[in-house]
């Protein structure tokens, strides 16, 4: 069967698997796929709501985003009106599929733009500027890679963190930008005691200095804010580094001139706490019990208070604390995966998705009795049933391991989307998402595979965020291990309850998961003294790393792989056994690569290479790449592309 497949896409593999010649062959415009006799037009999916990023400012009174076409353009709408997103105006010459714009901010002193991106989705991140009038972009710093970035109260200075090295020369630099003059200066260096990372700077309302996020020893799991003194160019720790915690950050807004918020799991749970700069005394002001999403500050009668989003797949809800006691001063459940996109005063945007809801933005006003919410912007209703195409249940199944909270199996959480209209029977095939999977937000890819006919699980292995600190750390230093076992049961779940066969069950995922998606299909059968074991038929690995030492040596996350994986200079031996490239031989099921030739995140020798050993041990596979991507396939003919690709390789799977 193996030998088949690889002859029947040889006339690919000659040009898609080699290194000379690497691109994807332009396919035809049309929207419609086939598969095993059914078509399926991806126009709804892609042209029927083509809008995304959205940016709504109340202070701009616009709502900036993308629309997906032959390009991806940069528009804006009046924050009032009918919203008619396709008459919108075109406010950029650029085509933002061709580059990453992240963090992007509306200025009102110049009314322009600011973000950090990059050109050539590289993820040489930097700072631009632009005006939405004269569609003028100007890039503001040349710097290896920026972290996060924030002006001060008045939007008169950017502070940002450049990262001018990597793994141990790794150079952190604060840097302050005058937006007036242009003149850059960088102030204090990192120590390799306590790294700068990802997280944006929280500026004292007076400009005396900046609340950074910084990682103890470079290691994940020792988040820590520290105080630098711009007047005096120092730098001060201000959290308990023998404390584990993950990425606080400090809120853009203070309190008072003393006091801040910010976020931190160190409890277990992520919550809000409250720091005094000063004294260097924090305490907890909130005791979720599940992860805090995000929050804000609103205004009540010139009183501050905090209106927080608790979003999981199992729980979320809207709230009203008071930041003087901590109390739920009023609260509301919703079905909705929320994430707060600005605020006014007692008025909070709000941009919502969930596993049957592919947007919907809502605003609320805020007062002590309660919310008020109005829908501004969500889909029509025809467009929703066409692109709603699953009938979605929430479901647990046990793994391999003992819940020590329970004293039983550990269940795990999943979706499982059943298609309204399966395949026959003796046809019926899984795709289950081998990790970043379980999360409450609608996918085109779910839908899309759903009415093919096709049974879609996305389960929530050890490792996956949003149950917890705990949950969270489950894998860490063991990739590759218990996690992989996690989707095996899920596999074994999913054949038993489904009744359909190993050979019809496939994995996929994207980066970490296309990793997880290559390592399953050559696991072992054991690790870490646990047996398990899943003839998977097949797999789909989009932007995978094969070989955890290069990844290391050549990503633009090295702390990643040490947190995740381990250290390369102590355990390469371990690592190595982990890597699907070392294991080529053991590969069982068909396997699919798919890689942008511009990925830096995770650069695209890992496909190369591991298509190169597939192809010595005569395995199954197909290698096509993506010319000009990043980490992710943007714009919608390579989306069209991809899901052509995908079709095709799926009706192999009997053959």
């Amino acid at each position: 069967m193996k030998q088949l497949f690889a002859l029947a896409f040889m006339s690919i593999l000659i040009i898609s698997c080699g290194k000379q010649e690497q691109e994807i062959q332009p396919v035809e415009s049309a929207s419609i796929v086939e598969f095993k006799g059914r078509q399926i037009d991806l126009k709804p999916y892609f042209e029927g709501f083509p809008y995304m990023d959205f940016l709504p400012s109340y202070k701009a009174g616009k709502i900036f985003y993308m629309e997906e076409g032959e390009t991806r353009q940069f528009k804006s709408v009046d924050i009032t009106g009918d919203h008619d997103l396709a008459k919108g105006t075109v406010i950029s010459d650029v085509d933002f599929s061709k580059r990453n714009s992240w963090t992007i901010r509306y200025r009102k002193n110049d009314g322009n733009l600011y973000w950090n991106g990059d050109e050539t989705n590289d993820e040489v991140m930097n700072l631009f500027r632009l005006n939405p009038e004269t569609k003028e972009l100007t890039k503001l710093t040349d710097q290896p890679y920026i972290f996060g970035w924030r002006w001060d109260n008045d939007s008169e200075q950017i502070a940002y963190v450049a990262r001018l090295g990597t793994k141990d020369e790794r150079l952190g630099e604060l840097h302050i930008l005058d937006l007036a003059t242009g003149k850059d200066i960088a102030t204090v260096q990192d120590v390799p005691e306590m790294r700068f990372s990802w997280g944006s700077p929280s500026w004292h309302p007076e400009k005396k200095g900046v609340v950074l996020t910084a990682l103890k020893d470079a290691d994940r799991n020792y988040g820590n804010l520290v105080w630098v003194d711009l007047e005096k160019n120092t730098m001060r720790l201000l959290t308990d580094s023998s404390v584990t915690r993950r990425y606080p950050e400090g809120f853009s807004k203070w309190l008072n001139n003393e006091e801040f918020l910010y976020n931190s799991n160190e409890s277990g749970y992520n919550n809000i706490h409250i720091m005094n700069y000063v004294s260097g005394i924090s305490r907890q002001l909130t005791n979720f019990e599940v992860d805090l999403g995000n929050y804000t500050i609103v205004e009540l009668e010139n009183k501050k208070m905090v209106f927080a989003v608790v979003a999981t797949p199992i729980e979320s809800r809207l709230l009203l604390i008071d930041p003087t006691t901590g109390e739920t001063v009023f609260q509301e459940n919703t079905q909705m995966n929320y994430d707060i996109a600005d605020a006014d005063s007692n008025k909070v945007m709000l941009k919502g998705s969930s596993v049957d809801t592919k947007f919907i933005m809502d605003e609320i006003v805020v007062s002590e009795n309660g919310f008020e919410k109005r829908t501004i912007m969500e889909l029509p209703q025809e467009l929703k049933q066409q692109i709603m195409n699953a009938v979605v249940e929430k479901i647990e199944f046990p793994t391999f391991d003992i819940d020590p909270a329970t004293g039983e199996a550990r269940m795990l959480h999943a979706y499982l989307y059943k298609p309204k209209n399966p395949l026959p029977k003796e046809e019926q095939m899984v795709l289950i998402q081998s990790f970043y999977g379980g999360y409450n937000g609608y996918h085109e890819r779910t839908q899309i595979l759903t009415e093919a006919g096709l049974y879609v699980m996305s389960p929530a292995p050890r490792g996956s965020s949003g149950y917890g600190y705990d949950f969270m750390a489950l894998n860490d230093k063991d990739l590759g291990g218990n996690e992989i076992i996690d989707i095996i049961y899920a596999a074994k779940w999913a054949s038993k309850e489904l009744e359909i066969p190993a050979e019809r069950i496939g994995v996929f995922g994207g980066s970490h998961g296309g990793y997880a998606t290559m390592r399953l299909l050559s696991f072992p059968g054991e690790i870490n003294k646990n047996i398990a074991d899943f003839d998977f038929g097949f797999g789909i690995s989009h932007a995978g790393f094969s070989d955890i030492i290069h990844f290391y040596e050549t990503c633009n996350i090295p702390d990643w792989v040490l947190l995740e994986a381990g250290d390369p200079e102590t355990e390469a031996d371990k690592l190595r056994s982990r890597s699907p490239l070392y294991n080529a031989n053991d590969f069982s099921g068909k396997l699919l690569l798919t890689h942008g030739t511009n990925d830096s995140r995770v650069p695209i020798e890992g496909s190369r290479w591991m298509a190169d050993s597939l192809k010595k041990y005569n395995k199954a596979y197909q290698l096509i790449e993506f010319e000009g991507q990043g980490h992710s396939i943007k714009g919608l003919e390579n989306n069209v592309n991809n899901f052509k690709v995908w079709f095709e390789f799926l009706s192999t799977i009997d053959e």
